[in-house]
């Protein structure tokens, strides 16, 4: 079978790489799945012929085969899940809330910071060096198109010249 086994005996994993893992067990275990309701949507029951029949019990197969590979990925899924839980005891866990950032808090945040001085002055700078650059572009544009029109006429005299 393709399907790659971990043995613990032989290899350690780091909680990384056993969550890339992880992840992409979750992604096969989600094509898959997309491949058996593909496969039942295509299913017609045996219209009483050999070769209906045939079909049939090959879709059947397909479909069992196939669950039967979901049933080990998800089989592999748990040994990780087991292992990066067992790598991942002891340490500290940080409740995902507390990370989100509360509207209340950032307000306060972004208050104080428009207030300092040194966050004006910086605004002040990039003001000006925007405004440069808004110059210094209609400059490079003047310029491009001045070379447009020397291209364009001296074009226009080589075509003269040819004809």
């Amino acid at each position: 079978s393709e399907l790659i086994s971990i043995q613990p005996a032989n290899k350690e994993f780091n909680t990384a790489s056993l969550c890339r893992f992880g992840q992409e067990t979750v992604q096969d275990i989600v094509s898959r799945t997309q491949e058996v309701f593909q496969t039942l949507k295509t299913i017609q029951p045996p219209n009483g012929t050999a070769q209906g029949a045939n079909t049939s019990n090959e879709k059947k197969g397909k479909v069992q085969e196939q669950l039967r590979t979901i049933r080990l990925l998800f089989k592999r899924l748990r040994l990780i899940y087991e292992k990066c839980n067992e790598n991942c005891q002891g340490m500290e866990y940080t409740h995902i809330e507390s990370l989100i950032p509360l509207k209340e808090e950032w307000d306060m945040k972004s208050d104080e910071k428009k207030t300092s001085e040194s966050y004006r002055s910086v605004c002040d700078e990039n003001k000006e060096i925007m405004e440069q650059v808004i110059l210094k572009n209609r400059h490079l544009k003047e310029i491009i198109d001045h070379l447009r029109r020397i291209i364009w006429e001296i074009n226009t005299m080589l075509t003269m010249r040819r004809s």
